[in-house]
């Protein structure tokens, strides 16, 4: 089950990965350079303090990349996404565990 569980988390993060990339591609496309701008300073900033704070959010699921600074790196972007975006991804762990 724990195997499951890490998969439906790797799934989620790439999810928001793309869903973000998107996002940012159409600010920058759409002449909205103010809010590309700022969705950018949200990644950096929620990488910098999840590396000051040593956060590794997979870590704690038992997910360990082959690459250490990734996991750490990966946190800071779902950080950076907000506490909405933090408690939907939890949410999704605990019904994915529970369908398991």
């Amino acid at each position: 089950m724990e195997g499951i569980v890490r998969i439906i988390a790797l799934a989620i993060i790439v999810e928001g990965l793309v869903e973000y990339g998107k996002s940012i591609g159409k600010a920058f496309a759409g002449d909205d350079r103010k809010m590309a701008i700022t969705q950018l300073g949200a990644v950096v900033g929620g990488v910098v303090v999840s590396v000051a704070a040593g956060a590794d959010l997979f870590a704690a699921l038992g997910i360990h990349f082959v690459w250490p600074w990734l996991g750490v790196a990966l946190t800071g972007i779902v950080i950076s996404r907000g506490a909405n975006y933090v408690s939907d991804f939890v949410g999704r762990l605990h019904k994915g565990k529970e369908s398991a």
